[in-house]
C-alpha cells in the first residue's frame, strides 16, 4: 500500500500541537468574553473566525507536499526508533524473561544489602548500583539480539546453501557457455555472501551468550560480597572492566545489524541480473546436452 494512503494527513494536521494550541486559545478567549456583559456578538465572532480558520487550515495544509514529507519522516523515525526495555521484554521468550527477572531480583537484593552498610560508603555503593543497572539494561538488549540470531540460523538453511555452492562449483567445471557461466558465477557470489552471513551469525550468537554468562557471574559475585563489602575497589574494577567489554560487544552487534537486510553487493548483482531470450535458449540447449 502506498504511504500516502496509509497516513491520514488531515488527522496529522489537526493533531499538530500548534493547531491544538490555537483551538484551545480560541475557546478560552470566547468563553472568557462570554462572561463579560454585552460581548455576546464578539463571542460569536471569535468562534466563527476560529472555525473558518480551522476549516481553511485543514483544507490546505494536508495537501502540501512539504507537510506530507515532514509527516512521513516523523512516521519513519517512529518506526525505526529502538524498542523500550518493556517492549524488548515482551518480545523475549519465557526462558529469557526468567533469566532477566532473576537478575533484576538479585539487583534488588544487592541494593537492600548495601543500604545496611555504613553511611560513609554510600557514595561508592550508589556508583556500584548505577553500574549494575547499566549492565542489566545491556543484558536485556543482548538477550534480544541473541534470540534474533537464533531465529536467523534455526531454519537449517546453512547446509542447503553449502550444498548449492558445491553443486554450482562442480557445474562451472563443465559449463561451456560464457553467458550461462556468468549467471552461475553471479549466483555463486550471492550464495557465498549468504553463507558468510550464517557463519557470522553463529559466531556472534556464541559471543553474546558468553557475555550474558559473564554479566550473570559478576552480578552474583557482587551479591555475595554485598553483605560485608570487604573489597569495594575490586568490585569497582570488575564493574568498569565488564562495562567496557559489554560496550564492545554491543558495538560488534550493531555492526552486524546489516546482516538482516540484503547486502549492497547482492542487490547490485540483482539489479544487473537480466536474461534476454537468446541467453535463455542457450541455457536450455546446454542443459539438454548435459
Amino acid at each position: 500500500m502506498n504511504k500516502n494512503q496509509e497516513i491520514n494527513y488531515t488527522k496529522e494536521a489537526f493533531l499538530n500541537p500548534w493547531n491544538l494550541a490555537f483551538l484551545i486559545m480560541s475557546m478560552l478567549a470566547a468563553f472568557f468574553l462570554s462572561g463579560t456583559q454585552g460581548t455576546l456578538p464578539l463571542f460569536n465572532i471569535i468562534l466563527i473566525f476560529a472555525a473558518a480558520s480551522e476549516l481553511m487550515y485543514l483544507g490546505i495544509l494536508p495537501r502540501q507536499e512539504r507537510f506530507q514529507r515532514l509527516v512521513r519522516a516523523q512516521h519513519d523515525k517512529e518506526r525505526t526508533k529502538p524498542p523500550s526495555q518493556k517492549e524488548i521484554y515482551l518480545r523475549l521468550t519465557k526462558f529469557s524473561q526468567r533469566r532477566y527477572a532473576r537478575l533484576r531480583k538479585i539487583e534488588k537484593e544487592i541494593e537492600s544489602n548495601y543500604r545496611k552498610l555504613s553511611y560513609a560508603s554510600q557514595g561508592l555503593l550508589d556508583s556500584h548500583l548505577k553500574k549494575i543497572d547499566g549492565l542489566i539494561e545491556s543484558y536485556i538488549k543482548l538477550l534480544y539480539q541473541k534470540e534474533r540470531y537464533e531465529d536467523s540460523v534455526r531454519n537449517g538453511a546453512e547446509a542447503e546453501i553449502a550444498r548449492d555452492i558445491k553443486e554450482i562449483r562442480d557445474e562451472l567445471g563443465t559449463t561451456q557457455s560464457k553467458k550461462v557461466r556468468a549467471i552461475k558465477e553471479r549466483r555463486l557470489r550471492i550464495l557465498d555472501q549468504r553463507l558468510a552471513r550464517y557463519k557470522k551469525s553463529k559466531e556472534n550468537q556464541e559471543i553474546i551468550e558468553e557475555q550474558l554468562a559473564t554479566i550473570e557471574d559478576v552480578i552474583k559475585y557482587i551479591h555475595e560480597q554485598s553483605l560485608t563489602l570487604r573489597d569495594p575497589e575490586a568490585i569497582t574494577f570488575q564493574l568498569d572492566t565488564l562495562l567496557n567489554e559489554v560496550e564492545e560487544t554491543e558495538a560488534s552487534v550493531e555492526e552486524m545489524e546489516g546482516m538482516f537486510t540484503p547486502g549492497v553487493d547482492i542487490m547490485a548483482d540483482m539489479d544487473s541480473y537480466e536474461i534476454d531470450e537468446s541467453m535463455h535458449q542457450e541455457s536450455l540447449r546446454d542443459r539438454a546436452r548435459e
